[in-house]
């Protein structure tokens, strides 16, 4: 399959394989911290100041004091759906995971003034950040797309209640399920979950590594010359995100996610191509 066929066919945008992130975490080993001994949940609180840190060029965290570890952001919607009973809604063209599993969720294409939103930043639809200035509803926002930019301040509006992070996106770990919350209150399960130390230990570990070894927009830095190398050839718009360009042209009109704008694939580009081979 060559590239262009690729991203007609493929629906799912996700990071290339980075052997930068290989060669950080080869060599990592399985933890097995015996629960009640203190050692993990050392490791997590100091994976919490450092997360808190490592992002707060891009969002201001102060305001979130709870803290949890979980597996991929697809778990943090999991935990929210589950403990969620008001309405709530996002907009066509978002991540349709969550709606998926509720019964709340209405698809809209202009929020009313009253349920919750879920929203992600950047846009799942097009990898872009967006403004959240004008949301005062209760909002679930979804930021699994930081780290496969470049940094840009996200406001967050005075309402947010939960804050979703992965590291599947940008460092190609999708495999390894993590992916971090900050709410502004104790989460219904998952702060029970916190208590017994029930989280993933290696996941801890790895998230450590990956924070110690890279800045918060490494892997963009390396790959966006690429990204537009690619953009340029097959005359698509390059994302905030690396490894996503965008088109309103009428042959990709199948990938087309919100309007007129088709969301396309760029990892395969990435990995079997090259700069050499598309400059």
């Amino acid at each position: 399959m060559d590239v262009l066929d690729h991203m007609l066919a493929n629906p799912y945008v996700q990071c290339p394989q980075l052997i930068e992130v290989n060669n950080v975490i080869k060599n990592l080993s399985v933890i097995n911290f015996y629960r009640g001994a203190k050692k993990a949940k050392k490791s997590l609180f100091e994976l919490e100041k450092k997360y808190r840190k490592w992002i707060q060029d891009i969002v201001n965290l102060d305001d979130f004091e709870h803290f949890y570890f979980v597996s991929g952001v697809t778990d943090a919607i999991n935990q929210w759906i589950a403990t969620e009973k008001r309405s709530w809604q996002f907009i066509a063209g978002d991540y349709e995971y969550a709606n998926l599993i509720s019964s709340n969720g209405k698809k809209v294409n202009h929020f009313n003034k009253t349920d919750v939103v879920y929203i992600s930043n950047p846009a799942c639809a097009t990898g872009n950040f967006i403004e959240l200035n004008n949301i005062d509803n209760p909002l679930i926002l979804d930021c699994a797309y930081i780290g496969t930019t470049c940094k840009k301040r996200i406001t967050l509006p005075k309402n947010t209640e939960q804050i979703f992070f992965s590291f599947s996106k940008g460092w190609s770990l999708v495999g390894q399920r993590m992916g971090v919350i900050f709410t502004k209150y104790p989460h219904r399960s998952l702060n029970l979950m916190k208590k017994v130390e029930a989280w993933n230990y290696t996941g801890v570990e790895i998230a450590h590594a990956i924070i110690d070894n890279f800045e918060i927009d490494t892997i963009p830095k390396i790959y966006r010359k690429l990204q537009h190398i690619i953009c340029e050839k097959y005359d698509l718009q390059a994302s905030d995100c690396f490894f996503i360009g965008t088109s309103e042209d009428d042959k990709f009109s199948i990938r087309r996610r919100t309007g007129r704008t088709a969301r396309l694939d760029l990892s395969f580009a990435i990995n079997t191509l090259g700069e050499k081979n598309v400059s």
